[in-house]
């Protein structure tokens, strides 16, 4: 892991591939939080459905709902967020007792793709 962490740090800003090896090995170690500050680095995928819905489900495990929910509406303020984005931020917050923003997420989506909402 020493040897991970050190290619991440010297890694190009623009290539997560060293970051996120180093995530899934402090996952694998059951490291929720390091992992969460190793994500936290990689701005270039911050709307990336994966990169956000790892954060979102982190947060979650390690009980910070605010933080989740933060991520989430971070990635979500862009005005063509990705639809998937768009599906598990209203999965998110249904499962959070957020109807008010669940519901809001759904129209986005409707909007967006008026045959894909499902």
């Amino acid at each position: 892991e020493a040897l991970l962490r050190a290619a991440a740090a010297a890694a190009d800003a623009s290539d997560p591939r060293p970051s996120l090896a180093l995530a899934q090995l402090q996952l694998d170690g059951k490291d929720p939080a390091a992992a969460l500050r190793t994500l936290h680095g990689l701005r270039s995928l911050s709307t990336s459905p994966g990169y956000v819905g790892a954060l979102v489900a982190l947060h979650e495990r390690t009980g910070d709902i605010d933080a989740a929910s933060t991520a989430l509406e971070a990635a979500l303020s862009a005005e063509a967020a990705p639809l998937a984005l768009l599906r598990s931020g209203a999965q998110f917050y249904a499962r959070h007792g957020r109807w008010a923003e669940a519901a809001a997420l759904r129209r986005r989506l409707v909007e967006a793709a008026p045959r894909d909402a499902a």
